[in-house]
């Protein structure tokens, strides 16, 4: 083992014993970038990596300096450790990018030169051309779902289930290419019968009515281009 790991072992070993979210903490785990920078030793990626290998860098490294128990000695030494965290982060990447390939056609209402509507909510998953307006709509969403800066979709829960909430209930419903069946939702949940006919009405009330409030606050669709339920 060399001098490099077992001093940065060390330090992770002492971060551990600091409180989380400490300057203490924080000193600690800056000490173990600068090694681990300094070595040249991380992992560099793949060619295809490149346009977000420094998003994914900065995020694995957001993680394991907050999350320094996750690191088990046992198992691997910690440049090691925070390659397999970094490699995980960049398959993240590599498949949200092939996702927009085939972006669903449900989130942006654009009229194409065909004359065709792109509806932002009812529309069917269908594989759109790749209109740059319509991408750049798709990621600001999926951003924002995923993030939640306000905390209004964690905030907004299904009986008052924390785990059961508008965010859960979007990503899984709605930005995945394919949409999740609520019955399959209301399974994981072990939702009751009654809950699982209820989801999909909170989600039409509370979830859809917030995703469209985002989207009209872009300035990519006026309010009067929503389409309405009907009654």
């Amino acid at each position: 083992m060399d001098d490099r790991n077992e001093q940065l072992r060390h330090l992770i070993a002492t971060a551990c014993t600091d409180p989380p979210g400490s300057w203490q903490r924080r000193q600690t785990m800056s000490q173990v970038h600068k090694l681990v920078m300094n070595s040249g030793k991380l992992w560099k990626g793949y060619r295809q990596d490149q346009p977000y290998y420094k998003d994914a860098l900065q995020q694995m490294w957001e993680y394991c300096c907050q999350h320094p128990e996750d690191y088990d000695p046992t198992l691997k030494n910690v440049t090691t450790w925070l390659d397999d965290e970094l490699k995980k982060r960049l398959r993240r990447f590599r498949d949200g990018n092939r996702r927009r390939r085939d972006i669903p056609a449900s989130y942006l209402r654009i009229e194409t030169e065909a004359g065709q509507v792109l509806d932002p909510i009812d529309t069917k998953p269908s594989s759109p051309d790749h209109n740059p307006r319509f991408l750049e709509m798709w990621e600001k969403t999926e951003a924002w779902v995923r993030h939640d800066p306000d905390d209004v979709l964690r905030r907004t829960c299904f009986r008052n289930r924390p785990q059961i909430n508008a965010q859960v209930l979007l990503l899984r419903h709605n930005l995945s290419p394919k949409k999740t069946p609520w019955k399959i939702i209301a399974a994981e949940f072990n939702l009751t019968p009654a809950e699982a006919k209820d989801l999909p009405k909170f989600y039409s009330r509370r979830c859809k009515p917030l995703l469209e409030q985002f989207i009209i606050a872009q300035g990519y669709i006026d309010e009067n281009d929503i389409r309405k339920p009907r009654k």
